[in-house]
């Protein structure tokens, strides 16, 4: 592998080698390798760690996680993920703009804007899912380069949610999109955030977890901040919001291994949005949300 930067031109150091998840929960690589920048602190799994390309295209990389590639079941399987985008988007409304959703997955998203926005443009390239939302009547393309050639643009507000860190050049990627929002729109990424909070509190066993063959990136806030400028794009805010309920941590430390929306007796609502407020206000929520804008 090359030891240099595809962000910012720094060098790679090892930070990480060892065993790394390969899907779902249970399944896991040995021998994996994970750098850090010198310069902008990103950090990168080493190539050959990662999935084939041809993985997101056949849907593999979806049943490695074991999730489905049947449009209704999927659907609904992501409808969890875009409720966190909502809030990321509050207070902004999309009602008569045109938007975007790179990476778009069985459409969750797209279904959730569709009564609102004036229209809607999907980039997904998982064959299973551009079928289904071809014959629902969205316009899709596999690739942004393929809505670039298509002639689309003057895109108001753009999603691209947990998706950067799976490409092989974060800031092409960016430059990429840049190309189909019009001057003064926006674009919403999103990524897990490499300050988890239980980064810091496991360590070397949320390592193992949290490193994964299916992300060749891992972005902290000011990392994700970099690769936006260098792209081109004028950071509007940075959000952080954590998923799961304090529960989830505590079954970590008691038990080290997940156990997702799992209660844990003792633990209420309230015990719940303290622990999410705290981490997200101390930046080490489990995603990063931020908002991008194509300068006029």
């Amino acid at each position: 592998m090359n030891n240099i930067c595809e962000i910012c031109g720094g060098k790679f150091n090892e930070v990480y080698s060892g065993t790394i998840r390969d899907g779902s929960y249970g399944r896991y690589q040995i021998h994996a390798i994970v750098y850090e920048c010198t310069d902008c602190k990103v950090q990168r799994l080493r190539e050959v760690d990662c999935i084939p390309d041809e993985f997101y295209e056949t849907g593999q990389y979806r049943e490695q996680l074991e999730e489905s590639l049947e449009s209704k079941n999927a659907v609904i399987e992501q409808d969890e993920m875009q409720h966190h985008t909502l809030q990321a988007l509050f207070p902004k409304s999309l009602r008569g703009e045109n938007i975007l959703d790179v990476g778009c997955g069985a459409g969750s998203l797209l279904d959730m804007l569709k009564n609102v926005s004036s229209s809607q443009i999907g980039i997904e390239p998982c064959g299973p899912y551009l079928k289904s939302l071809t014959k629902r009547g969205y316009k899709i393309y596999p690739s942004v380069s393929k809505a670039i050639e298509g002639g689309e643009g003057m895109i108001d507000y753009g999603f691209s949610i947990q998706v950067i860190e799976h490409v092989k050049n974060p800031v092409e990627f960016l430059k990429q999109i840049k190309k189909l929002i019009k001057p003064g729109g926006r674009l919403l990424v999103s990524t897990p955030n490499r300050n988890d909070i239980l980064m810091t509190l496991l360590k070397n066993k949320f390592y193992k977890f949290f490193y994964r063959t299916q992300h060749r990136w891992y972005f902290d806030e000011c990392s994700l901040i970099k690769c936006a400028e260098l792209a081109g794009f004028s950071v509007e805010n940075v959000r952080f919001i954590h998923r799961y309920g304090m529960a989830n941590a505590l079954y970590w430390l008691k038990d080290g291994k997940p156990r997702g929306g799992l209660a844990m007796r003792g633990i209420d609502d309230m015990q719940d949005k303290f622990w999410k407020a705290s981490l997200e206000k101390n930046k080490q929520s489990d995603n990063i949300y931020i908002s991008l804008m194509v300068k006029e």
